[in-house]
């Protein structure tokens, strides 16, 4: 498995983003099968690469099935025992931390805070957003992420957590330090922090 990743295979982890930020295999593709999942694994996803699974216990099916619906069809296997094939193996595991709304409001107004990425869509931050941060759209992440700043933590966000486990997984892999908001902009709602709305230029 790692040599199909090294040589452009795709590792897509289809748990759940609270298990995946937990525990996951180093450069691998969080695409939650409780979500809209063959809508953003036909985004995110390349056709001509071939996909390995990791999954968990009695899944690995459906995820399969799911894919091929779509067109993706060279799935070429499945990680067996699921995460559970790593524990052995520490070194090739990555986690990533899920802040809660205040912990995050607490990194923001700090002396060196993250960049706030938000990966929802430019209709949903019209509506409303959090105060200075960005829009990247999932859609276009990996076309923008060169445009994203390395010399500091990114934290995204999206309405609920599952979309920002996606563009955390998509960013881990491309070498940025990033971290989610859990629970996304309800949990920042809910925690009566403050929200802006109105148009704005997309990023950059």
């Amino acid at each position: 498995m790692l040599a199909l990743q090294r040589s452009g295979g795709q590792i897509l982890d289809v748990r759940e983003p609270d298990e995946f930020a937990a525990a996951h295999l180093a450069g691998s593709i969080n695409i939650g099968l409780g979500g809209q999942y063959a809508t953003w694994a036909g985004t995110v996803l390349e056709r001509d690469h071939p996909i390995v699974l990791i999954a968990g216990p009695g899944q690995e099916q459906e995820a399969a099935l799911r894919l091929g619906r779509i067109g993706f069809d060279h799935i070429v296997g499945f990680l067996e025992h699921g995460m559970l094939s790593l524990a052995p193996h520490p070194e090739l595991t990555r986690a990533t931390e899920r802040l809660s709304a205040a912990t995050a409001a607490e990194r923001l107004a700090g002396a060196s805070p993250p960049r706030l990425v938000d990966v929802r869509a430019p209709a949903e931050r019209e509506h409303k957003r959090i105060p200075g941060s960005i829009s990247v759209p999932l859609n276009h992440l990996v076309e923008l992420a060169a445009e994203l700043p390395r010399d500091r933590p990114l934290l995204v966000h999206c309405a609920g957590g599952y979309r920002s486990s996606i563009a955390a997984s998509l960013l881990q892999q491309r070498g940025f330090d990033v971290d989610e908001i859990a629970g996304g902009l309800t949990a920042w709602e809910q925690a009566g922090l403050p929200l802006e709305e109105g148009a704005e230029p997309a990023f950059p």
